[in-house]
């Protein structure tokens, strides 16, 4: 009899091309306004009123805090450059700690940049919690799919970056489970 836990993880894939990837987010919300206890976090994009890229915030799940974790470059104020405070990123990651402790019913990590994929960033304590077994859903761009899937085993499902898809995965796996 194995001891350890069951993987109840899932990389929510999507392509740089389609528009929403807020439907990551936007599930996360209609599952806190059903009751769910949620984890993690999700990113916000913020724009200026010409449409450039001002800054990226990782809001925590659990209790709304936010960190700055990207702003525009200086040198490139057109919002097309930007600059990764990889100080604020590891903050950024409190919350999935956090997560381990408080044991929520579903922890959401919208974070599988090119920090994760080197193995830097989140990456750590996203495979502690799906080490520990716990509900994680993270957001994975298309092209870093093989790097997941190598960093994962390949013991993690996929799901399109869709709501109907999310709420099914939700459903197959968790849906009156207590």
């Amino acid at each position: 009899m194995s001891t350890e836990p069951e993987i109840q993880a899932a990389a929510v894939v999507f392509r740089h091309d389609e528009h929403d990837r807020q439907a990551l987010a936007d599930f996360a919300r209609e599952l806190a306004d059903s009751g769910c206890r949620l984890g993690g976090v999700v990113q916000e994009v913020f724009f200026d009123d010409q449409g450039h890229r001002t800054h990226i915030d990782s809001v925590d799940l659990a209790t709304g805090d936010r960190v700055t974790i990207n702003q525009a470059s200086r040198m490139r104020p057109d919002g097309t450059g930007c600059t990764l405070d990889t100080a604020a990123l590891a903050d950024a990651g409190a919350p999935l700690r956090r997560a381990l402790i408080n044991r929520p019913d579903l922890i959401v990590a919208e974070k599988f940049g090119e920090q994760e994929q080197s193995g830097a960033g989140l990456v750590d304590d996203i495979l502690n919690v799906i080490a520990e077994g716990l509900p994680i859903l993270v957001l994975v761009p298309e092209p870093a799919l093989a790097c997941w899937r190598e960093l994962t085993g390949g013991e993690t499902a996929e799901v399109p970056c869709e709501a109907d898809a999310l709420r099914r995965w939700w459903r197959d796996r968790f849906a009156g489970k207590s």
